[in-house]
C-alpha cells in the first residue's frame, strides 16, 4: 500500500500491525501478476468494442472479472446465497453499462465499484425485511479463525477475532478493498458514493476513507500493545 504511513505502538513493529490488519481483512493481498492481468483486460476488451464486437467484450469483461468478484461479495455479505444474488445483479449491469463505460479507471476497478454498491443495497434490502446479516465468520465456506495474522497466539487469535468483531460493515469493506484487492483511493471512495458524485466530492470521501484506514490500524495496533503488556505484567505476577 505505497506510500502509506506505518503505525508502531508500544513496541510492536510495523510488520506485525500491518499483517494484523490484513488479516481483519479475512483475506490475503492479490499476486502482483495477478494484478497485471487485469491490467491488460482493459485493452483487449477495447479492441473489441472498437471492432464493434459489444457482445464478445462484454463475455469477455464477465469472464475474467466474475471469478473474483464472487468471493468478494462473499467476503463483504457474509452469505453465498446472497453473493450469488448480488453478483448476477452486478454482472447484468457491468453488461448493460459496457458501451456507456467512459473509462475514467480501470475496468477492473470499475467492476469492484458495481459490486459494493450492489452489495450495499444488498444489505439494505435485508435491513428493509428485518433479517439478520450473518457475520462472515459464520458463513458457509469462510473458515472462522483464517487466514489469520502470522506468529499470533492463542491470545492473539482472540485479539483479531475481537478486533473482527469490533468492525462496522464499512469498515470491513474498506480493509477487504484497500488490503486485500488493492485498488486505489479514489476508486474506493466512488464505491462508497452515489453514482452522481464526483469532483471534489470524491476527493474528500477519498480522504475520508484513508483517515478511517489509518484509525483502524492505529486501534489494532494499540490493541495489539495493551495485550501485550498484560501478558508481560502476567508473567511477572
Amino acid at each position: 500500500m505505497g506510500g502509506e504511513a506505518v503505525v508502531g505502538v508500544g513496541g510492536w513493529n510495523a510488520k506485525k500491525v500491518r499483517c494484523t490488519v490484513q488479516a481483519l481483512s479475512q483475506g490475503s493481498r492479490m499476486p502482483s501478476h495477478e494484478q497485471g492481468n487485469k491490467a491488460a483486460l482493459d485493452s483487449e476488451v477495447q479492441e473489441l468494442l472498437a471492432a464493434g464486437r459489444e457482445r464478445d467484450a462484454a463475455h469477455l469483461l464477465l469472464a475474467r472479472l466474475s471469478p473474483e468478484l464472487k468471493p468478494f461479495l462473499h467476503r463483504l455479505l457474509g452469505d453465498a446465497a446472497l453473493a450469488d444474488e448480488a453478483l448476477s445483479i452486478t454482472c447484468e449491469h457491468l453488461w448493460r453499462g459496457l458501451a456507456g463505460f467512459r473509462w475514467e479507471c480501470t475496468l477492473r476497478s470499475w467492476s469492484y465499484i458495481v459490486a459494493r454498491r450492489e452489495a450495499s443495497r444488498c444489505r439494505a434490502r435485508q435491513a428493509r425485511a428485518g433479517i439478520k446479516q450473518t457475520t462472515l465468520s459464520a458463513a458457509d465456506d469462510v473458515p472462522a479463525r483464517a487466514p489469520t495474522a502470522p506468529g499470533l497466539s492463542t491470545t492473539g487469535l482472540d485479539l483479531l477475532e475481537n478486533l473482527r468483531a469490533g468492525l462496522s460493515d464499512e469498515d470491513r469493506d474498506l480493509l477487504v478493498m484497500r488490503v486485500e484487492r488493492d485498488l486505489a483511493w479514489k476508486d474506493i471512495a466512488v464505491a462508497f458514493l452515489e453514482d452522481s458524485a464526483a469532483g471534489e466530492a470524491v476527493d474528500r470521501e477519498a480522504a475520508r476513507l484513508r483517515q478511517r484506514y489509518r484509525s483502524i490500524r492505529v486501534a489494532a495496533a494499540s490493541a495489539i500493545a495493551r495485550s501485550g503488556a498484560r501478558r508481560s505484567t502476567s508473567g511477572k505476577a
